[in-house]
Order: structure tokens, then sequence, then C-alpha cells
């Protein structure tokens, strides 16, 4: 519903503003981290043996034409593995996360010190299992998501803001990846029935990669 509604919000508030005369800023090249919670989504055999821990995300994104632009980055997720629900089988872990990706966004100001971005990313994941039953190699496999972020700057060329998103790896989660094979204990099921999807939640930054007005660094 956020998501259906934030471009219709955007838009009206662009009307407006052009309506008024004003004259927006020009999007420019930034960096950009981000600071996630990410939630997973119908996986309710991870969810009961995992915690999720955080993630990391940096990328560095350049305006191609009319607010169209492109980039690369990465990101790194960490979840804990709940020792109560695995116990005694397994009682410490950990599950890392590594995705690497292209982006493909559309970035607008609504004014003078706000603007908002809708984006999709594309490329590959990699998940390590950590724990004294797991095995040493990685799962890989195709990542995709989509995502919606609101900006606020703080000085010319520094803005933070809120991003809400979906992302989705072609790896299914079952109790063999915690080299569990006989199961997840007091469960029937082996294996997720859907691949690995996450609701992202986050707060980040912005930075233009251009001198402030003053003449000073852009960052």
């Amino acid at each position: 519903m956020i998501l259906r509604s934030l471009p219709v919000i955007l838009f009206i508030g662009t009307l407006y503003l052009d309506a008024e005369g004003q004259r927006l800023p020009d999007v420019s090249s930034t960096i950009k981290g981000t600071l996630i919670l990410p939630v997973p989504l119908g996986n309710p055999l991870f969810e009961a043996v995992t915690e999720s821990v955080g993630q990391v995300d940096g990328l560095i994104q350049f305006p191609i034409y009319k607010g169209l632009g492109l980039g690369v980055g990465g990101k790194m997720t960490w979840f804990q593995v709940n020792e109560r629900a695995l116990a005694p089988i397994v009682t410490t872990g950990e599950i890392r996360r590594l995705a690497l990706y292209g982006k493909v966004a559309y970035e607008q100001y609504t004014g003078e010190r706000t603007f908002y971005e809708l984006n999709g990313r594309v490329g590959t994941s990699s998940y390590w299992f950590d724990c004294p039953t797991c095995g040493s190699d990685a799962k890989r496999g195709l990542h995709w998501g989509i995502g919606a972020g609101w900006y606020l700057h703080a000085t010319d060329n520094l803005a933070f803001g809120l991003t809400l998103g979906y992302e989705r790896d072609a790896h299914t989660f079952g109790s063999a990846d915690l080299g569990l094979l006989d199961g997840f204990p007091g469960r029937p099921e082996r294996i997720e029935s859907r691949p690995m999807q996450y609701l992202l939640i986050g707060m980040g930054f912005s930075t233009r990669l251009r001198k402030s007005p003053d003449g000073g660094p852009g960052w």
C-alpha cells in the first residue's frame, strides 16, 4: 500500500511546485548508504530458526537522462541462529549473505531540499552458514529487488532518508543448510516452499559528488 501511494503523492507535490514556478535542483551523481532491518516474508522455517541482526547497503549512482540513473553496489546481511529453536543440536551460529548488484533508478526532486527515488536491482547473492554442524560451501544464486526512498537535505550535498523495499534470492532454505539431515527439531518440513524473500525497512544517507556552492568539499 505504501509503495503504491508514494508515487501518486510525490507526483502531486511535483505538480504543485511546478505551478508555483519554483526551479527544482538537478539530480547528480551520488554515494548512498543504508542501514536496513530485513524481515523474512513467506519463509516460516527461516524466520523460526534465525533472528535478524541487520543489513548494510552501499552503492554509487550516476544520472543518465531526466532523472534516470544507473548504479552498482553491494550489501551484507547478518542473521543469528536461534539456539532456543534448535537446541540441543545447534546452540550457536550465524548466517551471512552478500549481494552484489546493478541498479536502475528514477530520482526526482519535489522541492528545494526533498527528493524521492524508485529503483530496481538485479545481481547475485551468496549465503554462508556458520555453525557447528554447517558445511563450508557457500550457496549462490540470482538476486533481485525493488524499492523506494524519501530524502531530506541536511546540507546542500548531504541528505538523509527513509527507505522501503522488497528483495528475493534464488535460494530455498532447508535443514541441510544447517547440517540437520534429520530435519528441524519438532517440525515435519525440511525445506521452505518459497525462495528467500524479505521486506526491507531502512534509514540512510545520500551524498552528492560535487562541490558545495561555497566551494567546499561535496561530502
